[in-house]
């Protein structure tokens, strides 16, 4: 006839209650990183619809040269054709509540430094200029950006430079009204 064993489970070795424990421990550094990872990519896409109508935060740096990105205004080019969308995020407010067209903004005397993105009608980017201290140029390819709702007369985004792009740097969130 058997004996009557004890059904309480034998307490693990050391080695044992060590590992499980080590185990335990990164899971738990693993959990509160993905969490944090979570939560910072959520607040960097919100940080585009807390920022004030009419701003940005963010800096361009473009030949050597950095700039603040501040303030973000859109209006429509009433003197091209297919009317495209133009969003203009730069360092200091601009008088675009007289401007019509891509020409006022050419006219104007003020030496801004940020970047302008001519959207069509569907909110797609077909060419982007960066203004650096008064002087224009138009760059391609080099920008990335992401308008949360292009049918909106608020638009809110990011851009930012391409991976590929080792020179321009381009990081800001804006919130531009459409006049």
């Amino acid at each position: 006839m058997k004996k009557p064993t004890n059904s309480l489970p034998r307490p693990p070795a050391r080695e044992d209650f060590r590992s499980s424990r080590a185990k335990a421990s990164s899971l738990s550094v693993v959990r509160v990183i993905s969490i944090l990872a979570v939560f910072s990519a959520t607040n960097c896409d919100r940080a585009a619809t807390d920022l004030p109508a009419g701003s940005a935060k963010g800096s361009l740096t473009y030949d050597a040269a950095t700039a603040e990105l501040k303030f973000a205004v859109a209006f429509v080019d009433q003197k091209d054709e297919r009317k495209p969308i133009v969003l203009l995020i730069s360092g200091q407010k601009l008088p675009v509540e007289k401007w019509e067209s891509e020409f006022d903004m050419m006219l104007d005397h003020s030496k801004w430094s940020g970047v302008v993105f001519f959207l069509d009608k569907e909110g797609k980017v077909f060419r982007s200029d960066v203004h650096l201290n008064g002087r224009q140029s138009s760059v391609s390819g080099i920008f990335e950006l992401k308008i949360d709702n292009p049918s909106s007369k608020d638009l809110t985004g990011t851009a930012k430079t391409s991976a590929d792009e080792k020179e321009t740097r381009l990081d800001a969130a804006f919130h531009a009204t459409l006049k």
